[in-house]
């Protein structure tokens, strides 16, 4: 006899009308409970290996509640109730038998327990769940909402109600098949990173559900309840292609010429779009006769300081007419749409710089976040300490830095190249100090 044993549901010989009472039966030390919930199902409809019922979208008898839930929720509940009480010696089958019958008295009931997982999700699209007491950025509360309209989706397709105790690793498997059927705005389908972040932040939910104690389910933390995401491939343009950028004439499209100055703004100051075009003047301050940016950054609040290069001054100069000294900004899909085109106006169009795509031209790859990638990768290749620019770009640890900047491996050849000629030409000026001071 095993240490926990398990739960099995069987079937009862069919009735009249052709269908067969499901029960539940659990063997425990010499002692066996038989449980009957009144439902029955054709066994045409019932795989007898797994133990439920075929289709996912099986119903309990009143439409309420999915058959398959219910009959995982059963399971959980008598094994948990088993554990829980063996601590006290071998519990009976009575006992047993009253967890399950709370159990469905406290679940089916009409409207109890329906909805909590939905109203759970609410409190963080509100911004009501904080995260140590700091709000979280727009951007993270239209990822919790995208979540639960996904969820809204599978529960109308699969026609079940999702509840804390819904969230299991039979419903990851399911869940994720689902999300594969999506499409994105570019009637694509939704892309394996964009999976990953519906899971973890599913995760998040059930965790807090935990701590709030509104469900004792963790099968979330289950090693297989996760997706691996994939390094995404991204370009970043060298200082010397910006420089090119700003200085190509774009005088007879004003609207592109903006776009551009903005952007290029954007890789010397290593902001996110969200940040870099929405500077004020107060952002800009004058410390000890040099100017630099302060901005608290809209994901992470955490304030930031910048120092304004010579070509940021030249762009606040040629904008000093604007209230913020920079060009009008847009909206970040207008201005990606826009940036391609400075892109290609200005010869950015060599391919091969992705590696997930090595046909695309340059240009097509770039979008507003290039700049942000271009600006730390820049100054990594330069040598500037890692954890300097880690100050600036928000990134916790070196790792997730590394992930994130785009060096190719032509770029760490020349910048092991750099490194070795600087070394050995440090060793062979110690070497002739030292002959000299020999020689004399």
């Amino acid at each position: 006899m095993p240490r926990n044993p398990e739960v099995n549901f069987y079937l009862k010989p069919v009735d009249a009308e052709g269908k067969s009472l499901i029960f539940l039966n659990f063997k425990y030390n010499k002692n066996r409970l038989f449980f009957s919930f009144g439902e029955r199902i054709r066994p045409a409809d019932w795989n007898g290996n797994k133990q439920r019922a075929k289709k996912k979208a099986t119903t309990t008898t009143d439409g309420e509640y999915s058959l398959n839930d219910l009959l995982d929720n059963l399971k959980r509940v008598c094994e948990d109730a088993y554990i829980k009480e063996k601590k006290n010696g071998i519990p009976t089958v009575e006992k047993l038998r009253k967890y399950l019958n709370d159990f469905l008295q406290k679940n089916l009931q009409p409207d109890e327990g329906q909805g909590k997982l939905f109203e759970l999700i609410e409190r963080f699209i509100t911004g009501e769940i904080k995260n140590k007491g700091k709000d979280k950025s727009q951007n993270t509360l239209d990822n919790y909402n995208a979540v639960k309209q996904h969820l809204l989706s599978y529960q109308n397709k699969y026609k079940t109600t999702l509840t804390f105790e819904s969230i299991t690793l039979d419903f990851f498997y399911s869940y994720v098949a689902f999300l594969k059927t999506l499409k994105n705005q570019k009637k694509e389908p939704i892309s394996i990173n964009t999976i990953a972040k519906d899971i973890r932040l599913l995760k998040v939910f059930m965790g807090e559900a935990v701590d709030l104690k509104y469900t004792t389910n963790l099968e979330f933390k289950h090693d297989k309840f996760t997706i691996t995401e994939t390094e995404t491939d991204a370009v970043y343009l060298s200082d010397k292609e910006i420089t090119e950028l700003y200085n190509y004439d774009l005088s007879n499209n004003k609207k592109l010429e903006q776009v551009r100055d903005l952007f290029v703004f954007g890789c010397l100051v290593g902001l996110r779009f969200s940040d870099y075009s929405s500077i004020e003047r107060e952002n800009i301050v004058n410390i000890d006769g040099d100017l630099f940016l302060k901005v608290i950054t809209e994901k992470t609040k955490e304030l930031v300081i910048i120092p304004c290069n010579p070509l940021v001054l030249e762009i606040f100069r040629k904008y000093e007419d604007n209230h913020n000294s920079l060009p009008k900004s847009l909206s970040n899909q207008k201005f990606n749409d826009y940036i391609k085109q400075v892109c290609e106006r200005t010869g950015l169009t060599e391919t091969g710089r992705l590696a997930t795509n090595p046909k695309l031209p340059l240009y097509q790859a770039v979008s507003s976040h290039t700049a942000r990638r271009s600006f730390a990768t820049n100054l990594y290749l330069d040598g500037y300490p890692t954890i300097e620019i880690m100050k600036i770009t928000g990134h916790k640890t070196e790792k997730a830095f590394m992930k994130y900047i785009r060096v190719t491996k032509l770029d760490a050849a020349r910048r092991l190249n750099a490194y070795m000629k600087k070394r050995w030409e440090e060793k062979r000026i110690r070497a002739n100090e030292t002959l000299l001071r020999v020689a004399s």
